[in-house]
């Protein structure tokens, strides 16, 4: 893992699922419920982002959904595209280190409820810095084999 997040570089290409992609930004966050916790994000073409999580061993690949249709069953699950998805974390989200892009292009503070089923994340989000935006993002969650750096 530490290979792959050493290989993404600006507009560096790479492919996912057999898809290529370039890397517009690296973005080192946190949360503030817990500042050990480290993750990567990376915007990349076609409206898609990369997340990577080393200390879960946790890769995904997903974009934001406008007006994300689901429904809440719970505090604990929601419903979308009829499959329920269970809660996995909630919190507030901060930026430790912009490695490259710029504060306009990547997503910045964030608080977010995060949601898995079977091989999909669901990260529900609003952008305070960005008048109250929403960041709903439907990912795949990937194998490091799925990821081939050019």
């Amino acid at each position: 893992m530490k290979d792959l997040i050493a290989s993404l570089k600006p507009n560096v290409e790479i492919v996912v699922k057999g898809k290529e992609y370039i890397v517009k930004t690296k973005t080192w966050y946190s949360i503030e419920e817990d500042e050990t916790t480290s993750y990567i994000k990376c915007e990349l073409s076609d409206n898609k982002m990369l997340v990577i999580i080393p200390d879960d061993e946790l890769i995904y690949i997903g974009q934001v959904i406008d007006n994300m249709q689901y429904e809440r069953i719970s505090n604990e699950v929601i419903r979308y595209k009829d499959v329920e998805f269970t809660k996995t974390g909630d919190g507030h989200q901060f930026v430790k280190n912009i490695e490259f892009g710029n504060e306009n292009e990547v997503e910045g503070k964030c608080i977010f409820e995060d949601y898995e089923s079977e091989n999909h994340i669901i990260s529900l989000g609003i952008l305070p810095d960005k008048d109250n935006v929403r960041a709903d993002v439907y990912a795949d969650i990937l194998e490091i084999g799925e990821i081939e750096i050019k």
